[in-house]
């Protein structure tokens, strides 16, 4: 069985932003920063999108140590708020290959929101649907703020062990 998480909370800023200041808000950068600096070595990734003074940030990894990622978050004081909304077992990684994307995808996600009847950024009314929805909007489209930075394995089921002469002699097929 997999100790695979993914997890999703939202949460309120504590420090709310002027939209029309544009950019990214400091807290934002910060998390960013210590997500990218310190989840590597727990082999936990994810995405973070913010908004609307609201975070959307999606963990993924090792139960123990999501649990103890999110655990923190709910401690910290930028966040207020904080509820976890989706929790889940996979098998399969939606962000393998970030230690923690950021999406500034504003026009791409107003228009999900408004297929969806949605008439802002609200992630506390979103349902499982909704959820799976932005995250399969975030981990699809690319965006240039948040280049790939990591390399989780995609599929948690554990492969054979090769003896070292195997792994020494095996060949490699041509492409």
């Amino acid at each position: 069985m997999s100790n695979l998480l993914r997890m999703v909370y939202v949460s309120t800023t504590t420090h709310p932003v002027n939209q029309a200041n544009g950019g990214i808000q400091v807290d934002v950068g910060r998390i960013l920063m210590q997500s990218r600096k310190n989840n590597p070595s727990h082999e936990i990734g994810g995405v973070l999108y913010f908004a609307n003074n609201f975070f959307f940030q999606c963990l993924e990894g090792d139960q123990a140590a999501v649990n103890r990622v999110y655990n923190k978050i709910a401690e910290d004081p930028r966040h207020t708020n904080v509820q976890s909304v989706l929790v889940k077992r996979i098998n399969k990684r939606k962000f393998a290959n970030w230690s923690m994307k950021y999406v500034a995808l504003e026009h791409q996600v107003k228009q999900l929101l408004k297929e969806n009847g949605f008439s802002a950024f609200s992630p506390y009314e979103f349902d499982e649907e909704m959820i799976d929805k932005m995250l399969n909007l975030f981990v699809t489209v690319s965006d240039d703020t948040s280049p790939a930075d990591q390399s989780y394995d995609q599929v948690t089921e554990e492969k054979p062990k090769q003896s070292i002469l195997s792994r020494l002699f095996t060949r490699k097929s041509a492409a």
